[in-house]
């Protein structure tokens, strides 16, 4: 990008804001006749929106169902039902070999610590992450970089402003020490001093001590009646030094004349002294600290009301058009060069990190509680060594005992009934929307496959927190149970992600980026090309906000409708527009 157009869409942008007056207005005069605006049809930048989804997850639960897991350890002697078999409670189901059992279960004890320590570090990490500030690696462009530094020059000179107009002329702790001069101002030496170059003027100062242009016309020759110009003025500006208490610092100094004592010595006779005096002393942590100026050297012309920095010669005040015209010759202001990634997660790294965190705690939490069901069923079978009904129900899977089982499923399920629940939460503003009979969306964490339930109840208590899923914290959530009624593919404990789809009367409508909506005088407005090819201001009535970054327009626009990006030299009234051939329909 060339330095210059950078720098004309930063000053358009200042001037919409009202930031700076001054130079800047001379970019707005382009020729109506010569701008051509580039417009996309609204149709191609309408974001659309299809409704909100309430998310959670839970578990699927059957209060009368039982699960029966083996791992290598468990060697089945005999399996005593069949698939679809009903029994009742206390009738045996399988027969265990119990030779080994009670290793296997301090075995199995030993994995449960493993995994629950395990699942510990994963949720503190995992807490890490939603705690952590994500960080920006965009590499700054030029546009960006040249913004910045006007941002940062324009509040430097709202500083500098704000503290010259309540700057005193002289220090409040010392009133022979000057912040500025005028051309009223007096010298330290007036009383002995002629303003030659030998005894020049003298003004004792701090730092940053600055003179207006008046000051500086008092110093140049001036024209007297007979058409001949007076001397220059000579002065000498020196940063003195100070006490603790901010005063001037003194030493004595030789004069260099001698006068007679009029005291007498022991023999009578008379003898001369030298004569010393006590004068400011300059301050010698600060170089330089002594700035000569020749009156003589004055231009003809200095602005009065304007004022410059005695030492430096940099004017006060400098405005943003002067920073703005020194830009293109000066390249401090970007240290696009000198950048360096920061250290951290992006936004986007970061959810993939959190996301991976919470699925690798998803299932260190499966495996746990896989564990502690194979730990029941072991500690069940150390007796006789038979495993027996625990409800009265139909068995729904069976496996093959001659077959090894390492797919981590059940290898016998009883269930007191066809189907399954499972119970999530929702937001108190969704409690009128959703109701018994909604329809659910539930996902499997183990298999991915996704089923249907239908809401059964909603509570009317709410839940203490949100335990359920990632919602806003500042509402309640009350718990509903959906039941799924096709649960052939899942089993009892097994976690699903639920999803309601919810706001469906709302969907479709314009709904653009906010960038292409501008605000004035309280109205929100668009540039729309009229029917003569050329941009108008459009007032459009405008909704809410989606996606964090579109905005809903109500009325005032059609999808038709063609409209230009309103920040640019070319977003004018009366701007002819051609059509932007880079986007794809």
């Amino acid at each position: 990008m060339k330095l210059k157009k950078v720098i004309a869409v930063i000053v358009v942008l200042a001037v919409t804001v009202g930031a700076v007056t001054g130079g800047i207005y001379g970019y707005k005069s382009y020729q109506k006749k010569n701008l051509v605006a580039e417009v996309q049809s609204v149709s191609s930048l309408n974001y659309g929106y299809y409704g909100n989804s309430e998310t959670s997850y839970g578990v699927v639960t059957n209060d009368s169902s039982q699960e029966v897991y083996l791992d290598d350890s468990n060697k089945v002697q005999e399996v005593y039902v069949s698939k679809g078999d009903t029994v009742k409670e206390g009738d045996p189901l399988i027969q265990y070999d119990t030779s080994e059992a009670e290793i296997d279960i301090q075995r199995k004890n030993l994995e449960i610590s493993t995994t629950e320590n395990s699942l510990a570090k994963a949720q503190h990490s995992l807490e890490s992450l939603k705690n952590t500030k994500p960080v920006d690696k965009t590499r700054p462009s030029t546009a960006s970089t040249a913004s910045s530094y006007i941002n940062k020059k324009l509040q430097e000179l709202e500083q500098k402003k704000a503290y010259i107009e309540s700057l005193p002329e002289k220090d409040a702790k010392d009133n022979r020490i000057y912040n500025y001069v005028t051309e009223d101002s007096e010298p330290y030496n007036k009383d002995t001093a002629d303003g030659t170059a030998e005894n020049p003027y003298i003004y004792y100062c701090n730092k940053d001590v600055f003179a207006y242009g008046s000051f500086y016309n008092s110093l140049r020759p001036q024209k007297k009646s007979d058409g001949t110009y007076t001397d220059g003025k000579y002065v000498k500006f020196i940063i003195c030094k100070k006490d603790s208490d901010g005063k001037m610092v003194f030493e004595s100094v030789e004069t260099g004349d001698e006068v007679v004592d009029d005291s007498t010595e022991s023999n009578g006779d008379t003898k001369e002294v030298t004569v010393q005096k006590y004068e400011p002393v300059a301050d010698d942590s600060i170089s330089p600290n002594v700035k000569d100026v020749d009156g003589s050297t004055m231009p003809m012309d200095y602005d009065k009301s304007r004022s410059w920095y005695v030492f430096s010669g940099e004017e006060v005040g400098k405005s943003l058009q002067d920073y703005l015209d020194e830009l293109e010759n000066e390249d401090n202001w970007n240290d696009e060069d000198d950048w360096e990634e920061p250290e951290g997660y992006t936004e986007k790294e970061l959810a993939e990190a959190i996301n991976d965190k919470e699925s690798e705690v998803k299932k260190l939490d499966i495996q746990l509680r896989k564990l502690k069901l194979e730990l029941e069923t072991l500690q069940d079978s150390i007796n006789d060594g038979v495993v027996y009904a625990k409800l009265d129900g139909v068995v729904k899977s069976v496996g093959d005992p001659d077959q090894k089982q390492d797919d981590g499923n059940a290898f016998l399920v009883v269930t007191g009934d066809d189907g399954l629940y499972v119970s999530g939460t929702i937001s108190e503003l969704l409690l009128d929307e959703v109701k018994p009979g909604t329809v659910v969306t539930a996902n499997s964490w183990e298999s991915g496959m996704t089923f249907e339930a239908t809401v059964t109840s909603v509570s009317d208590y709410p839940v203490s927190g949100n335990s359920w899923g990632e919602g806003n914290p500042n509402v309640s959530y009350y718990q509903y149970t959906a039941y799924m009624e096709d649960s052939s593919a899942l089993k009892n404990g097994e976690y699903v992600d639920l999803a309601i789809q919810t706001n469906q009367s709302e969907t479709g409508g314009i709904y653009l980026d906010k960038a292409y909506v501008r605000q004035e005088d309280g109205k929100s407005y668009v540039m729309i090309a009229d029917e003569s090819d050329h941009l108008k201001k459009q007032y459009v009535v405008t909704g809410k906000t989606v996606y964090g970054t579109a905005v809903e327009i109500k009325s005032g626009l059609t999808e038709d409708d063609r409209i230009a990006f309103p920040y640019g030299k070319t977003a004018v009234e009366g701007a002819a527009v051609t059509e932007d051939e880079s986007i794809e329909y």
